[in-house]
């Protein structure tokens, strides 16, 4: 069992499900190191004495003011980095300097520049420390039912599709852009449609073409003040998949012999539904990483991937 501690209990960190049903919902990294039976949760840091006190309430455990009086006195082998992320590359700086645990599961994106992420990505390799970032997509089942599809050329490539996403490229878009390269391969090539407005004056939403070894799809922004609204369509050669409701309905719809005009062929009129645990999307993680921690197969987002994913990101920015 790993003990496992939690920087930053915010919403991800914490809110998110305090208040909802433990038997349903793990949308948290406290939550999931609490369930997991790989993690054992042994402390909570931040700032705010209100979360502090919260936390302490809800889950029993410790809760600190200061990073390194946490690790000293807990001596956690896994550090889930839920602050702001213009304030990772501090946050794990300090974590580094204090302890090596043996792995971070930061936040994303791992920061909003990326000469930071590169920072990021090398201060844990010089201190032996794995590094994930929580694109929760990559974990959840019913993803990893697509990836099988897409292997096994049950979905055909390549594709073509349209990525709806809202609140900022880097903020929303990018778990798209990431769960996109898990499921496509590796951007080739990207091409600016419009540079867009910025969300909250800092986060860009361009609508853009990214080219993936898998095909091509298109990223149009929406505002997120009317509604959030995040979605895939990938059309393929033999059907068309649609990821809905930001991942929580996954439909497949093959395609089929036109039942009246004959030499026609359509899409079935009765989508097959994909199979999704997204309302326990952090715990899949926490899964995953304890999969990765054993040096089994996983699906947790890497540092290296997740910096990848930036990397894309930042090339887009520059130009709008």
């Amino acid at each position: 069992m790993w003990r496992a501690a939690v920087v930053g209990l915010g919403r991800i960190g914490m809110g998110y499900d305090l208040a909802l049903d433990a038997r349903t919902y793990v949308l948290t990294h406290a939550r999931a190191f609490q369930q997991h039976p790989a993690f054992e949760l042994v402390a909570g840091v931040d700032f705010d004495a209100v979360r502090r006190r919260a936390f302490e309430k809800h889950y029993g455990v410790e809760a600190f003011a200061d990073i390194g009086r946490s690790l000293t006195s807990t001596r956690p082998d896994v550090v889930a980095v839920a602050t702001p992320t213009g304030e990772h590359l501090q946050v794990v700086r300090e974590i580094l300097g204090e302890r090596s645990p043996k792995a971070l599961l930061c936040e994303k994106p791992l920061a909003m520049e990326v000469q930071e992420a590169r920072e990021i990505v090398a201060a844990c390799e010089s201190r032996d420390c794995r590094l994930y970032v929580n694109y929760i997509r990559r974990s959840e089942p019913g993803v990893a039912e697509v990836e099988r599809r897409l292997r096994a050329a049950l979905i055909g490539l390549p594709v073509k599709g349209v990525a709806w996403y809202s609140k900022g490229l880097f903020n929303n878009g990018s778990h798209f852009l990431n769960l996109l390269e898990y499921w496509l391969g590796a951007v080739k090539a990207t091409h600016l449609i419009a540079a867009g407005r910025r969300w909250a004056g800092v986060d860009p939403e361009p609508d853009f073409v990214a080219s993936f070894a898998g095909g091509d799809v298109a990223f149009l922004a929406v505002p997120e003040e009317n509604f959030t609204h995040c979605a895939v369509e990938l059309v393929a050669a033999n059907g068309r998949l649609r990821y809905e409701q930001g991942g929580g309905k996954i439909l497949w719809q093959g395609a089929t012999a036109d039942p009246t005009y004959a030499g026609y062929t359509v899409l079935s009129p009765e989508a097959q539904i994909i199979g999704t645990d997204f309302d326990r999307t952090q715990w899949h993680v926490a899964d995953q990483l304890a999969s990765s921690l054993s040096d089994r197969v996983a699906r947790v987002c890497t540092g290296a991937q997740a910096l990848q994913t930036l990397e894309t990101l930042a090339s887009l920015s520059m130009h709008v």
